[in-house]
């Protein structure tokens, strides 16, 4: 007998020639169904058929004699037979006192029956990818799911998806859910990558239609799997009301379900409770802690993580455990070469000119355009900037570059360790090159074509950490912008840097912007009239709320409704005075007037309510 199997074994499975001996032994065993064909077969072909998997045996004809019958029987097993539903017709082992079936002359149980023990050893393989594979697409239509194990599937379509295999992988579950009816809550991990598989395909209509059904199917753990994924999207479209609402319906019909704990945590750091979040995590981690049912280890870990504070290192974690791209992604950013000047400025009177690039950048600005052209997916890009570093000290390459890391491919919560980093390290260049031709205090204007995509890389820095909560140093990019390089506010940050500048009590600061800006637009002008009460200069406020409302009566309006309807939004394109942009300066500032007591006042300051006073 084999002196360590174990070694043996791991060292066997871990050769390439497995797989292709599995391969033909299912394609063997599908031709006639037939076991003892297939281990005369077997006994016959498999050495030939994978030499190097046999390798380990060389020198102990013993030890390969007893392991080619039980290694045939294993397989034999574990292959799903389509003449009996897709379901294995197992071998029984043989009889202590039978002849043993290597074909020693002795009985099994002097010769075989120790290498039964060491059968335990191989692992768990699932043969159904083999049978799978052997059939054709139209076959595969017509799968008796009733017979088929859902998680044996989801594995499956999980390696299908892994080998670029989406489609085949969709069509595979698509089988499995036509019926909800049907399922239980062995199908609820094959209902999230039917959803995954959606998203990969880019069918969101599809996928819409599943959570719709999913939602209403009569298996609560499939509805709740349904109502996870909505609350997700919800949150990540900050529409955080209609999120917590459904979460709390998922309390209702799951309470004890340990992924309830994840869930909250993640919709809290979107929405930028830190603290809440680590209160909640450290709630959560205690009590999955004690449940005598289940271990709960790496779920645990992540909550310790968020209670003591480590969200940074916990969101990369979380997307290191993500697809291919978003570790591919993490890995890029986590390696950002060091700043370096390629670029040249001409000063003039108080403008530091155009940022003009040099020939490096020039050749490089090219080739990405070229290969953007035949880029299918974000680890084509990822792969051309890896193998091209210099793009990093590029604004016109990092700014098209994240115009494809828009929302739909990067969820929200995770822009701190996947966006801000490469936006920190475009406001970094800036700086550095401003310096290095001694502008630092001149303008960098909008007007000049060449100037844009650094300015645009600054204001989704601006962006990107106010909605990461970072208002302090949102406020500092946006001074910049506004206050320095770009007076003029061509890309619209000064209302946004009113309203923070009141949101982190800097009022004062609040009202000299304004006197900038006399007669601005509607966001400023209510902006205004905020900061004026806040400063306690009622009678001013008041006179500036006549302004705003009558330039801009949609506004107010919008601000004191209970449940306003979102109006008709044309991306892109805002009508001054229109419902739209009322909708807008809510969406972005309704927390502010909420927050400090003002909607009571603008209530009785609106013409309705005045004229009702005796």
């Amino acid at each position: 007998m084999l002196s360590n199997p174990d070694s043996v074994m791991s060292s066997s499975l871990a050769n390439d020639d497995l797989d292709f001996l599995l391969q033909r032994c299912v394609g063997e065993i599908l031709k006639s169904e037939d076991p003892l064909a297939f281990q005369q077969w077997f006994h016959r072909y498999a050495e030939v058929i994978a030499p190097n998997f046999f390798v380990p045996f060389s020198g102990n004809s013993e030890a390969l004699r007893s392991f080619k019958p039980m290694f045939a029987r294993y397989i034999w097993n574990r292959t799903a037979l389509p003449g009996n539903h897709f379901r294995p017709q197992p071998l029984p082992k043989p009889e202590r006192n039978a002849p043993c079936p290597c074909g020693s002359g002795r009985k099994y149980k002097q010769c075989c029956l120790r290498m039964e023990n060491d059968a335990d050893l191989i692992p768990n393989l699932s043969l159904l990818p083999y049978v799978l594979d052997a059939m054709t697409a139209k076959q595969r239509i017509h799968l008796p799911y009733d017979y088929l194990s859902p998680e044996e599937l989801e594995h499956v379509a999980r390696q299908w998806m892994k080998t670029g295999r989406a489609q085949d992988a969709a069509k595979l579950l698509e089988g499995l859910f036509k019926d909800m009816g049907k399922l239980d809550d062995r199908s609820e991990m094959a209902f999230d990558c039917l959803l995954d598989c959606y998203d990969e395909l880019g069918n969101p209509l599809k996928k819409k239609k599943l959570l719709e059904r999913g939602s209403s199917a009569p298996n609560k753990h499939l509805r709740a799997a349904a109502m996870q994924r909505r609350c997700c999207i919800l949150a990540d479209r900050h529409d955080y009301a209609e999120a917590w609402t459904l979460f709390q319906d998922l309390q209702r019909l799951v309470p004890n379900d340990p992924s309830l704990s994840h869930l909250e945590i993640i919709i809290l750091l979107n929405q930028g409770e830190k603290q809440r979040a680590a209160e909640r995590a450290k709630f959560w981690a205690a009590r999955l802690s004690r449940d005598p049912d289940f271990s709960h280890g790496p779920l645990i870990e992540f909550l310790r993580g968020v209670a003591q504070g480590e969200v940074s290192d916990v969101m990369s974690s979380l997307a290191r455990s993500f697809d291919s791209d978003s570790q591919g992604l993490l890995a890029l950013i986590e390696h950002l070469p060091a700043a370096e000047c390629h670029y040249t400025l001409q000063p003039m009177d108080d403008s530091a000119g155009p940022l003009m690039p040099d020939k490096k950048l020039l050749s490089l600005i090219a080739q990405w355009q070229a290969q953007s052209e035949f880029s299918e997916s974000m680890a084509d890009d990822i792969e051309w900037l890896q193998r091209n570093p210099l793009a990093f000290n590029c604004f016109e390459i990092m700014d098209d570059w994240l115009a494809t890391l828009e929302d739909d491919r990067i969820s929200h919560g995770f822009e701190e360790v996947l966006l801000l980093p490469v936006l920190r390290h475009a406001e970094s260049l800036l700086r550095m090159i401003l310096d290095r031709h001694q502008v630092g205090t001149l303008k960098l204007e909008w007007g000049w074509l060449e100037n844009r995509p650094a300015l645009t890389l600054l204001e989704r820095l601006a962006g990107m950490l106010r909605l990461a909560h970072k208002t302090d140093e949102a406020v500092r990019v946006a001074e910049w912008m506004v206050l320095t390089l770009n007076p003029h506010d061509n890309q619209g940050m000064r209302d946004l840097l009113l309203h923070d500048y009141l949101r982190l009590g800097r009022i004062k600061e609040a009202l000299r912007l304004a006197a900038l800006y006399p007669e601005d637009m509607a966001a400023l002008q209510y902006g205004t009239v905020l900061a004026l009460f806040m400063d306690g200069q009622h009678d001013a406020a008041t006179d500036a709320l006549k302004t705003a409302r009558k330039c801009y009566p949609e506004v107010a309006k919008m601000l004191l409704a209970d449940k306003p309807k979102q109006p008709k939004l044309t991306p892109g394109l805002v009508s001054m005075g229109g419902k739209d942009e009322a909708w807008y300066y809510r969406l972005a500032h309704f927390d502010l007037w909420h927050s400090c007591g003002r909607l009571d006042w603008l209530r009785l300051q609106s013409p309705s309510h005045r004229r009702v006073q005796p």
